[in-house]
């Protein structure tokens, strides 16, 4: 069970679940196929977000107060507002509450401060919807409520569910008229939360044995992220060996990792008499599990970075690195890579680095751009690593900056590329700054000019990590990329907005207005004008027909026929598979679109005549003439002709109306 903290979980699971301080290992895995493809390695990930939903719910415990606000919401237009003290697993109960009640086809996502009216007018029975203030300011709050009215209206008008995460301690700003909706959870018990975590990491402890360990003073005042990090590093301590095999040797190292270790840190910095062995520190603990030999060159690259003074003793005067690394508290394994003898303290010793120099981050920035750019040097994991751990930091420190310029500058080169979707997907997973990296993604998505490779990256990580809580925000970012790269840019951006478009019919209706709203600017030379025919599929018979008559007429009126005439051709092509009803629908959509006007009507039928003559080479009825003669007398009744004969062969003799 988890609370608001930085990255902790995001509705539909945005990343991995991360709870605390130190090394989160799980990463954004991304490959590239050839040389301009990046493609996201597993599965859909709107199944991935229901099974990240299944994963905590099997580690959920209900707290005090949860009972409540579930039997509130078993009632189909129902919203809760859900209280409780910092800690005691606020945001986690609000997706419990809603994961429990929905079956797999029953949309769940994040209403975002950002949210407009308009979204809420596709709200539809059985949509799960979270609202997460918990880290919100006095005046977000205030000017969250006119935006939760609507939704409180919205949501019990259409029979969906909504669940609001209050911030604690503003309940005097909260309105009168709120209080009603209100249900107040309380912090559960701590044994019983880290024992469920550990029977599912393989260590079965009764809650009793628990509350008689070590870990007794933090069972009883942990935040609930805190005793997920705990069952973590528990877990990290018995993989590790550690100083012996026992529950209790374990549960002492999670202990000490736990516990701030700030102060400790911060002597061990301070009796280091060098910079040289300060660099060497620091660089042990952002390259933590890396090849020694790695670690030390990458230690010497940072004081040039650094421009400390170079080491004018002769090399065979200058202490050895294994000396070096053991005066530190680090060890090289039997692999050759180096550790820190104490779990966790890795992490400590980055977060010391960057609260109490923080003249130097941007060295530290250019130091990890440099290394991670470096050719042969860090392995994958390594370099990963690295990112993930500056990440982590920059995060920490509120400073974002950074982490676009890289995210940036590492898109640009094609074997970085899984690199930069992983500072993009950490901060976009980020609990207080993922809004701010949704909003630097739509500043890139309606520049023009971008490099090729941060089209895909943005694409991919818009479809894969924004698009399962965000969808709509997702959907417009991916709109302005393919509008940007509809003519000669890579295909990526449009081939991402179909894909998520297609699987939701709600955001391809959204889409289509969208396309609309473009075509009817008028522009000859519009991008929506070919984004419209190449998601305009004749098989959706769901989509109106009025939609697609919209669509189509704008396409009609800004577009020369050279542009759509393959696309009509296309749907004259489905016309022969469809039943005769669909057939007509379909004739119907092209017809009413021209509005009547002669050489719009003129057109559809020459396109329909070169279609009707070219080599038929699918056997089956009706043949192609069969349904050019029926197009063409639909033709005819629109410009108030009366067709000459039903079979139309007059038609298929002449090249003109």
């Amino acid at each position: 069970m988890t609370d608001g903290g930085d990255g902790t979980w995001i509705g539909e699971a945005q990343g991995p679940t991360h709870t605390g301080p130190g090394d989160q290992h799980n990463h954004f895995h991304y490959l590239i196929a050839g040389a301009d493809r990046l493609v996201r390695t597993g599965s859909d990930p709107r199944r991935m977000a229901r099974e990240q939903r299944r994963w905590l719910s099997q580690r959920f415990v209900p707290p005090p107060g949860y009972g409540v606000a579930a039997e509130r919401l078993e009632k189909a237009g129902t919203t809760v507002l859900l209280s409780g003290p910092p800690g005691s697993g606020r945001r986690t109960a609000a997706v419990m509450l809603l994961h429990r009640l929905g079956g797999d086809d029953d949309r769940f996502r994040e209403v975002s401060l950002t949210d407009k009216r308009d979204d809420m007018t596709e709200l539809a029975s059985g949509d799960r919807l979270l609202f997460d203030l918990s880290g919100a300011s006095e005046q977000e709050y205030l000017d969250a409520q006119p935006l939760l009215s609507a939704y409180w209206d919205t949501v019990e008008r259409r029979g969906a569910r909504l669940v609001v995460v209050l911030p604690y301690g503003h309940e005097q700003l909260l309105r009168p008229d709120f209080r009603q909706l209100m249900a107040t959870i309380e912090r559960p018990r701590g044994d019983v939360v880290l024992a469920r975590h550990l029977v599912h990491a393989g260590i079965g402890i009764p809650p009793a044995d628990l509350r008689a360990s070590v870990l007794a003073e933090l069972l009883e005042r942990s935040a609930m992220r805190e005793l997920q990090r705990l069952a973590d590093l528990v877990a990290q301590a018995r993989s590790g060996g550690g100083a012996g095999g026992d529950f209790e040797s374990w549960a002492k190292q999670a202990a000490e990792a736990l516990s701030d270790r700030s102060k400790e840190v911060a002597e061990q910095v301070a009796a280091l008499g060098e910079g040289r062995q300060r660099a060497l520190l620091l660089t042990a603990a952002m390259l933590n599990g890396a090849p020694a030999d790695v670690v030390f060159r990458q230690a010497d690259d940072l004081l040039v970075t650094l421009r400390h003074p170079p080491d004018e003793r002769p090399r065979l005067d200058r202490t050895d690195l294994t000396e070096r690394l053991n005066a530190l508290r680090v060890e090289v394994d039997r692999d050759g890579r180096v550790r820190f003898d104490s779990l966790a303290y890795d992490a400590a010793v980055r977060s010391h680095f960057w609260t109490y120099y923080p003249d130097l981050r941007e060295s530290f920035r250019n130091w990890v751009g440099d290394a991670v750019r470096g050719q042969g040097l860090l392995g994958p994991d390594d370099r990963r690593n690295l990112v993930a751990r500056f990440t982590e930091q920059s995060l920490r420190v509120a400073t974002l900056g950074p982490l676009y310029t890289l995210a940036d500058q590492w898109a640009a080169e094609t074997r970085l590329m899984p690199e930069a979707m992983e500072v993009l997907a950490r901060g976009l997973a980020h609990e207080r700054f993922g809004s701010a990296f949704r909003a630097r993604i739509y500043d890139w998505s309606v520049t023009s000019g971008l490099h090729p490779n941060l089209v895909r990256v943005l694409a991919r990580i818009c479809l894969d990590v924004m698009a399962p809580t965000h969808p709509d925000q997702a959907l417009v970012r991916l709109h302005h990329l393919a509008r940007g790269t509809a003519e000669s840019g890579p295909p990526d951006a449009r081939e991402a907005l179909f894909e998520l478009v297609r699987r939701d019919p709600r955001l391809y209706a959204k889409l289509l207005a969208r396309l609309w709203d473009g075509l009817e600017a008028g522009r000859p030379d519009s991008p929506d004008a070919g984004l419209f025919l190449e998601l305009a599929d004749p098989s959706l018979s769901w989509v109106p027909a009025a939609a697609m008559v919209r669509g189509w007429r704008g396409v009609l009126a800004v577009a020369p026929a050279q542009r759509w005439g393959p696309t009509v051709e296309r749907w004259l092509s489905a016309m022969r598979s469809v039943a005769p009803q669909e057939r007509e629908r379909l004739m119907g959509v092209l017809v009413d679109a021209a509005d009547g006007w002669a050489d719009r009507l003129s057109r559809l039928y020459l396109v329909a005549y070169d279609w009707a003559n070219a080599p038929d080479r699918m056997e089956g009825q009706p043949s192609r003439a069969e349904v050019a003669a029926r197009f063409w007398q639909k033709i005819d009744l629109a410009q108030g002709i009366e067709p000459i004969g039903a079979s139309g062969a007059r038609r298929t003799e002449e090249r003109t109306p």
